[in-house]
């Protein structure tokens, strides 16, 4: 970059960080399919929740494993280095982590406030329904850095049961959604404002 054209300010250096890691966010979604977008935002959903610490709604972020190593989990450098992907053509080593847990009723208005790294890859919002008989019933929306929308619904007998997926939606309209275009819509404009360093 000509010295010229180099930001001048902390707040546009922090812009060209972020748009650089949503940059980086959008290659790494090239190398995942639909099927295996799908599969970790199941995955995803259903490791929301665990049998100790119980989320009846929230908001997760998958990235990529090297960089939340080190972002989230506070590993040193030298040693998220070594999980660094080899091949750049198979699908990038993922993981999720929670972002915000809230009561059901104000999932949409957490969007509005989560703090989402700019180089996340997909934004989970799950919710949780509880059946008479105790099963669970789990509804997950998700949008990809690359504008690609989820939404997935899966059933558990328990919170440690394996889950079934009962029903997917994939494409790249949150109208396409149904009734969760809304959230798919305020978790893109979430993930927008964290591309603008915002």
């Amino acid at each position: 970059m000509p010295v010229e054209d180099s930001p001048s300010t902390v707040q546009e250096l922090l812009r060209t960080a972020a748009a650089a890691d949503a940059q980086g966010a959008r290659d790494l979604l090239r190398r995942i399919d639909g099927i295996r977008l799908l599969e970790l935002v199941v995955t995803q959903a259903e490791l929301a929740v665990d049998d100790e610490r119980r989320r009846a709604a929230g908001i997760d972020a998958v990235g990529d494993l090297a960089r939340a190593a080190i972002e989230v989990l506070g590993l040193p450098q030298s040693a998220a280095l070594e999980l660094d992907d080899d091949d750049p053509l198979a699908p990038p080593t993922v993981t999720g982590w929670e972002l915000v847990t809230v009561d059901p009723e104000d999932l949409h208005a957490a969007t509005l406030t989560v703090r989402v790294p700019a180089w996340t890859l997909a934004l989970v919002a799950f919710v949780d329904g509880v059946d008479a008989d105790g099963s669970i019933d789990r509804r997950a929306v998700a949008v990809a850095a690359d504008g690609r929308c989820v939404r997935a619904r899966i059933r558990m007998d328990d919170h440690l049961a394996d889950p079934e997926l009962q029903d997917a939606v994939l494409g790249r309209d949150p109208s396409a959604l149904g009734d969760d275009a809304a959230l798919a819509s305020a978790l893109r404009v979430s993930l927008h404002q964290a591309a603008q360093g915002g």
